[in-house]
């Protein structure tokens, strides 16, 4: 899984890799890590990077990523969540990083406005919201509760209210 953020105003990109066990390579830049996720019973993680220990807890709010980690707080922007292919009828929404749909909050025919959550992807106990890019209307969702998906897939097509 491929993700990117953006922390004073860089964008890094990251590279996760599933292994057994709840572990990780992590690929930051040039840098490649093992982790180890484990949870903890308050919702935060114990991450075992390259055998040190460190614990973490991670919060999401619309394009925000809330991470604390030892102590020390970071604050993160996802770029864009949603993509639009254009204005017209049938625009596509996808999928800006693989993920499993957790939430969905629309079905076809529903009137939504600009900015509004319409589904939700988790992965890495971090949440994606896939905002409406207008106001318009869902034309079909593509997509189940439990459903994985990959970076680009067609989540659901939205057609913009003029």
């Amino acid at each position: 899984m491929r993700y990117t953020y953006q922390y004073h105003g860089q964008t890094h990109a990251l590279s996760v890799e599933p292994q057994a066990n709840r572990r990780f390579r992590v690929t930051v830049g040039t840098r490649t890590l093992d982790v180890e996720a484990q949870p903890l019973a308050d919702g935060g993680l114990r991450l075992l990077i390259d055998g040190e220990s460190h614990i973490a807890y991670t919060a999401a709010e619309a394009d925000k990523r809330y991470i604390h980690v030892d102590g020390a707080g970071y604050s993160l922007s996802v770029p864009n969540t949603t993509r639009r292919k254009g204005t017209s009828a049938g625009d596509g929404l996808t999928a800006q990083m693989p993920g499993q749909v957790t939430t969905i909050q629309v079905q076809a025919g529903d009137i939504v406005t600009r900015g509004q959550t319409l589904l939700i992807l988790e992965a890495m106990k971090m949440e994606t919201r896939v905002m409406a890019p207008a106001d318009g209307r869902v034309t079909q969702v593509f997509v189940t509760v439990g459903e994985v998906v990959e970076r680009g897939q067609r989540l659901a097509d939205f057609e913009v209210q003029t």
